[in-house]
């Protein structure tokens, strides 16, 4: 003997519905990135056949590139943020509407 199936007709307005897909998505990008910033690829880590031959040249533009970037950042500090901070603030834009829609 089988049971009957209820269904249930729900009427939403648009702009309701677009706002719960958009929280959902920003909720679940938010997730996605503090799990990859914070836990790190251990192949890649413990893998290091992918960094090629030596390069000496190469290392020291990378080298260079770092420092430039190392003093950029004493220059201005105010302008880099953590993760945390930048959640912080993502999370108060996000709770007084300030993110477009």
């Amino acid at each position: 003997m089988s049971t009957p199936t209820t269904q249930a007709v729900v009427t939403i307005a648009l702009a309701d519905l677009e706002s719960i897909i958009q929280r959902t998505v920003k909720q679940a990008m938010r997730e996605e990135l503090v799990r990859l910033f914070r836990s790190p690829d251990r192949f890649t880590l413990d893998y290091w056949e992918h960094e090629g031959p030596e390069d000496p040249a190469g290392d020291e533009e990378l080298l260079t590139e770092a420092l430039a970037t190392i003093e950029q950042y004493e220059r201005n500090p105010e302008g880099w943020k953590t993760l945390e901070e930048f959640e912080a603030e993502l999370t108060e834009a996000e709770g007084s509407h300030e993110l477009p829609g």
